[in-house]
């Protein structure tokens, strides 16, 4: 008996030899669940007795049970190394059907298949039509695609962004008022000789100008004032702008001095420069129009037939004098411009001057003024110090302004707008579209501050779209259904926020080319509002609802739109949820799948398949299938490893003790041995 007691010990010491060498042959192996031996006594079994006489029979082996705490996780740098932190198993199917594991030490096949080194592919949850993760479902072998993603073309824009309530109308609208209807004054022959000023001969005027904010100013314009010098009256007036121009028209120009000698050239000077003119040259006047542009600062002249057009651009008078040795005998004619092309032409008003003895010229100029909105030039009877003065004078450089007209301007709307000119709008912004063929194209949104309408709201705004430059509005009555400016006005209610009743804006009339200007990809169907959502056709949607118009600076939150080119796999990623999706160089990414895990009532139960794999038992109990983080189940770690369970000086320190059980049993032989061996000898 005592014998079968010591084998029985041997063999229960060599078996937790061997299950602990088992653990530290595996202390490296990924996955790999450390396992520990349990005993129970044995004692002959008898129908009679037992009780306090009863003597054990040895030792057997009960169990070989895994011990299922978690493993450190190490990281890798390849994204289908997994690692389950907490509960749950990887599913494998292979040719020996389906198995378990803790070890995620995975890659892809020549098809793309997600699989460990033995070819078993990893389980998981197909993802929807749409490409969403759905969560369960059935089983399926997970795989990575490797081809390339379609392009889709864009179908729907969303824009948020906040528009400064507080900014001003980027177009202006006021009125221009010339002079005396755009004529200058008569030409002045003055004889210096006997004594008379250097006068243009205008008298003086005072005009009243009334501001938007309706408070009225006096200013008094002296006589003689040169037309800059009025301008200069202005320009302290609130909402005035005035620019002074002077056009005189040398019509006759001649050696007038009876001592010069035949063939001298003609001598004179204006506005203080000097010239001298060969005129048996038949080109004498483009000589002087050349001098004169090329000498003198603000004054310009060109040919007119056989007269010289001479502008000063400021509106300083037209002083024609002798200079320091003139000989010439000048003829000087007014001007008048035109008011259909703004234009100058001479008039029939002339005066002449022997410049030779002492006779100059003087010609006053006219003014252009530009009056702000609600700005009004009104005549006045009084000047600021009370003299009477008559509206009905034509000799001011204003003429006769007694008609309650006379001083109304021309109205006018400037800053009209223009894409190219960032003055006419006030913000710009831009996002990147796609036609049917994937290509790219840029639409720029354009919002424009408007003015008032007859109800007074001052927060109207408009909104401009081109792409890539180009025009994409659609008429329906156009006759050759060209595109025209895509324009929509933008309502927003007292507090600012977008008015949710304006009708949606749908971009019906694009026609998608290339940098060569050559059409490219499929076209609109133009003016029907119902094709954005095909795929087919060009047509698209925009989404300005979120937007708003508080005070503040302008800024954009968010710009998407739903398009995108072709595009190459470039990488994958697995988020803790086991969410398998693929990333493209277009930018878009892709669910793939979602990896399955597995869980047991008695993870203890499982049978062990060797390769860190385990399989269902009846002990176990049936698998519980789940995505992770859910039902108590684990997250995924992407790029990472569960090591082995295996504690090292833990197992050695066990070794030891199943080393020190074995030689005790071996003494358990050796005495039973030596007790046979003496009753032999009796």
């Amino acid at each position: 008996m005592s014998f079968i007691i010591g084998l029985s010990a041997l063999n229960a010491a060599q078996q937790e030899i061997n299950v602990t060498g088992n653990n530290i042959a595996n202390a490296g192996t990924n996955g790999f669940k450390a396992a520990k031996t349990v005993f129970g006594d044995v004692y002959a079994a008898s129908v009679l007795g037992g009780g306090g006489t009863q003597q054990g029979s040895g030792v057997s082996l009960q169990e070989i049970k895994q011990s299922f705490v978690q493993g450190n996780i190490s990281f890798t740098d390849n994204t289908l190394d997994l690692a389950v932190n907490g509960e749950g198993f990887f599913i494998l199917s292979g040719e020996d059907g389906i198995s378990y594991s803790r070890a995620g030490a995975f890659g892809t096949d020549r098809d793309g298949y997600v699989v460990n080194s033995d070819g078993e592919r990893l389980q998981g949850f197909a993802p929807s039509e749409s490409g969403q993760a759905t969560g369960g479902g059935p089983l399926t072998d997970l795989r990575v695609t490797t081809g390339e993603i379609q392009p889709r073309p864009t179908t729907s824009v969303e824009t948020i962004v906040n528009l400064d309530a507080a900014t001003q109308p980027s177009s202006i609208i006021g009125t221009t008022y010339i002079t005396n209807g755009g004529r200058s004054g008569t030409p002045q022959t003055i004889d210096v000789g006997a004594g008379q000023e250097r006068l243009n001969g205008y008298e003086a005027t005072a005009l009243r100008v009334v501001g938007a904010d309706r408070q009225v100013q006096l200013l008094d314009v002296p006589a003689n004032a040169s037309a800059n010098a009025v301008s200069q009256v202005f320009a302290g007036a609130s909402g005035v702008a005035a620019t002074g121009k002077t056009v005189g028209y040398i019509s006759n120009l001649t050696v007038g001095d009876p001592a010069a000698a035949p063939g001298d050239p003609a001598r004179f000077a204006i506005n203080g420069r000097e010239f001298e003119i060969d005129l048996g040259q038949a080109d004498w006047r483009d000589t002087l129009v050349s001098d004169i542009n090329s000498t003198l600062s603000n004054l310009s002249a060109r040919v007119e037939g056989t007269s010289i057009e001479v502008t000063h651009t400021t509106g300083a008078d037209l002083n024609i004098t002798g200079g320091s040795n003139g000989n010439a005998s000048i003829t000087l004619q007014g001007s008048e411009r035109d008011p259909s092309t703004g234009e100058f032409v001479a008039t029939a008003a002339s005066s002449s001057a022997n410049v030779w003895d002492n006779e100059e010229l003087v010609l006053g100029g006219m003014i252009e003024f530009t009056l702000d909105e609600f700005v009004e030039l009104r005549s006045s009877d009084v000047d600021s110090e009370g003299v009477a003065v008559e509206p009905t004078n034509a000799n001011t450089i204003f003429g006769d302004i007694s008609q309650p007209d006379s001083l109304d301007g021309v109205p006018f709307e400037t800053n009209q707008f223009d894409p190219t000119n960032p003055e006419t709008y006030y913000r710009s912004t831009a996002i990147t579209i796609y036609d049917t063929v994937g290509t790219q194209h840029s639409l720029a949104m354009y919002y424009v501050k408007e003015r008032p309408d007859e109800t007074g709201d001052t927060n109207m705004w408009s909104v401009y779209f081109q792409i890539d430059g180009r025009d994409v509005g659609y008429d329906p009555n156009s006759e050759d259904g060209l595109p025209v400016p895509a324009r929509y006005d933008l309502r927003f209610d007292d507090t600012g926020r977008y008015d949710p009743n304006q009708p949606k804006i749908e971009i019906t009339n694009w026609y998608p080319v290339d940098e060569g200007g050559r059409r490219i990809g499929a076209g609109p169907v133009p003016g029907d509002p119902n094709q954005a959502e095909i795929l087919t056709n060009s047509n698209f949607s925009i989404d300005l609802s979120q937007m708003t118009a508080f005070g503040g600076d302008f800024s954009v939150q968010s710009n998407n739109q739903d398009g995108f080119s072709k595009g190459q796999l470039t990488g994958l990623e697995v988020n803790t949820r086991g969410l398998v999706s693929a990333r493209f160089s277009n930018g878009q990414s892709r669910v793939l799948g979602e990896v399955a895990l597995a869980n047991f009532a008695n993870p203890s139960g499982l049978a062990n398949l060797g390769g860190s794999k385990f399989a269902e038992t009846s002990e176990s109990g049936a698998a519980s299938v789940s995505g992770a983080g859910t039902a108590g189940l684990g997250a995924i770690q992407s790029g990472a490893l569960e090591d082995s369970n295996v504690d090292l000086p833990t197992e050695l320190v066990q070794l030891i003790i199943s080393q020190r059980n074995y030689q005790a049993a071996a003494q358990i032989i050796s005495a039973t041995d030596d007790a046979t061996q003496t009753i032999i000898n009796l």
